[in-house]
């Protein structure tokens, strides 16, 4: 029996197997260190010893994000040389995004005044990263109205090609 098969049929199985595990590996250090925890003045709380009995969950979330990306980053490449063809459309439309996250991000000014300029000098935030940050939510905004005028005028067309 193929991995394949074994999922596709017992996949959500397996998935809630894990989660339930996981789950049980990070709530254990918690719930044993709760009472030692509680003792400390709350402002001391994040900076006591004791304060790490929530590094395990924080540790697993941090792993399993990387885990996903990192699956998904292998899945998309191996779908894509499996059939370059049928992915040259999407490959076109990311190559589209790219260029316009560029085009964002030079047309950014790092020279922030006001509430976010104080904010970004409190946390060090180097003009770079700044720009990256500004760019991809500039972008992500303009991809939301792209959406969102697709999803009105599909529905008009669809309106007038059913009457």
């Amino acid at each position: 029996m193929s991995a394949y098969n074994y999922l596709s049929r017992k996949g959500v199985s397996v998935a809630f197997l894990a989660v339930v595990v996981v789950f049980l590996i990070a709530i254990i250090p918690i719930v044993t260190g709760l009472s030692d925890f509680s003792d400390i003045p709350t402002e001391r709380q994040a900076f006591s010893p004791e304060g790490g009995i929530f590094k395990t969950g924080i540790y697993l979330a941090i792993g399993l994000l990387i885990l996903a990306v990192l699956t998904t980053l292998v899945l998309s490449l191996l779908q894509i040389f499996s059939n370059f063809k049928a992915a040259k459309k999407g490959l076109i439309a990311f190559g589209g995004l790219v260029v316009l996250f560029g085009i964002i991000f030079a047309m950014t000014d790092a020279n922030v005044g006001g509430a976010l300029g104080t904010t970004v000098e409190n946390f060090k935030v180097s003009d770079t990263i700044f720009k990256v940050i500004s760019g991809g939510i500039q972008l992500s905004l303009m991809m939301l109205v792209g959406i969102v005028v697709i999803v009105v005028l599909m529905e008009i067309w669809g309106y007038f090609k059913n009457q």
